[in-house]
């Protein structure tokens, strides 16, 4: 019995993950970060537990946690141990990135480039036995930020000879026809300069699948909207008010909205996945977030992030969606959209809605998910439903591998019924390995 349950369980991850990649196919997830630690408005304290003052900040909700792999010159992967490497693979994102030197090579941290010359350079490229570098864009350098850190703000175990100064991006700015992004690694900050007079600046190469922009979205018509590039679900309208960043983070504690109650307030790299660099003003999709603050006439048209500044413990990470551009200010008077997903570490157990409920203890999410594929599918009372919810509750539910498949199927649901929904072809799919899952069922005993 215990084989068959085995490769009961197997089976149910190969259709959670050939589902995950038909409707969350993710160009490049949103890493985390890196941020360990919480605060209050002034400085660091013990992180809180839920319902006291300044929970569900961004030390307390992680996903996707940086991890590097170094790599030779031939591309191939070497132990944490090694102790001279070429490249380093991201193995989040998947982006492969130039290691610098300070050896006085072309790959020197002080060498500095214009804008065109560092095109070049990148483009010319070939390191690590691969020759397609390219310059990367501002979302793929912001990424790289280790938020727990700075000066520089990087993870210098795998990026050693990191200059703590500006690195060119290669995403021009919509909103001002001749600039550029461009992120300063020595606390994270990001801003424009113009491509042909803004100097020089340094240059980190990199290679691979471009990330972003994440804009992939599907409006679940009940207040929220989900991205399936990054499969985070997002508060479609702007929070009321402007809020203090400890309200900030009470109010999406306390959001119930479209019957979940697992909203918190975005991590800065969340926030910036909402970020459409092809537009300003605002520069996110407004076919979905059409409230979206960005007048320039406002003071501060930015929104909170959950992302404490840990070189002046007052002020916070936040994003403006006028321009896109990613700055930290005092933890007061901005706008607030609340997302979901992720792991909420302080949780102790996960409720699944649908006819019947099951409470999972030890997990590490609340999660409360409706509707469900096997219903849209077989019915709300059909043998076949009643059948998985039976492997569900008595089963799954009693090993944390089967919790956390629970756990991703219901995360998926949503998106999985809103796809089936529209297109018919898609749900003969999803019937297909759902029913080949029913075969499986039906030899355990």
């Amino acid at each position: 019995m215990g084989k068959k349950i085995n490769v009961f369980l197997l089976t149910i991850f190969f259709v959670l993950f050939s589902l995950s990649t038909l409707v969350l196919a993710k160009d490049c997830p949103v890493p985390d970060t890196g941020q360990t630690k919480c605060y209050d408005d002034t400085q660091e304290i013990t992180c809180p537990q839920p319902g006291e003052p300044f929970y569900g900040q961004d030390a307390q909700c992680g996903n996707n946690l940086h991890s590097y792999t170094k790599l030779d010159a031939n591309g191939n992967d070497l132990p944490d141990t090694a102790p001279s490497w070429v490249v380093v693979r991201d193995n989040v994102t998947g982006l492969i990135w130039e290691v610098k030197t300070d050896e006085g090579s072309i790959h020197d941290e002080d060498t500095m480039y214009d804008w065109d010359d560092a095109v070049s350079y990148c483009e010319d490229l070939s390191l690590g036995g691969f020759s397609d570098w390219r310059l990367p864009t501002v979302i793929e350098l912001s990424f790289l930020i280790a938020r727990e850190r700075y000066d520089p703000s990087i993870n210098t175990t795998y990026f050693p000879n990191t200059v703590s100064d500006d690195y060119w991006s290669s995403t021009t700015s919509a909103s001002v026809p001749g600039y550029v992004w461009y992120v300063d690694f020595y606390d994270g900050y990001m801003a424009l300069v113009g491509k042909s007079y803004g100097g020089s600046s340094h240059v980190r190469a990199v290679r691979g699948g471009q990330c972003g922009p994440f804009d992939n979205f599907v409006d679940n018509g009940d207040g929220t909207v989900t991205n399936t590039d990054t499969g985070l679900m997002w508060q479609k309208d702007t929070a009321p008010g402007t809020y203090n960043w400890q309200d900030a983070l009470s109010y999406c504690e306390k959001l119930i909205l479209a019957e979940y109650d697992d909203w918190r307030l975005p991590n800065v790299n969340e926030l910036q996945s909402l970020v459409d660099y092809s537009r300003y003003n605002p520069s996110i999709n407004t076919n979905f977030f059409p409230d979206t603050v960005s007048s320039t006439d406002i003071p501060s048209p930015a929104y909170w992030s959950s992302t404490t500044y840990v070189y002046d413990n007052e002020d916070v990470w936040k994003v403006y969606f006028n321009t896109g551009g990613l700055n930290h200010g005092y933890k007061s008077g901005y706008y607030v959209r609340a997302v979901r997903g992720g792991v909420t570490e302080s949780s102790t157990t996960t409720t699944i809605s649908g006819s019947t409920t099951t409470t999972i203890q030890g997990s590490t999410t609340t999660t409360t998910v409706q509707p469900c594929p096997a219903e849209e599918i077989y019915g709300e009372h059909s043998e076949e439903t009643e059948l998985l919810r039976y492997i569900r509750d008595n089963v799954l539910s009693q090993t944390p591998e089967g919790q956390e498949l629970i756990r991703l199927y219901y995360e998926l649901s949503p998106v999985i019924v809103k796809a089936m929904e529209a297109d018919e072809e898609f749900k003969e799919e999803v019937k297909e390995m759902i029913d080949g899952v029913l075969e499986l069922i039906g030899g355990v005993e």
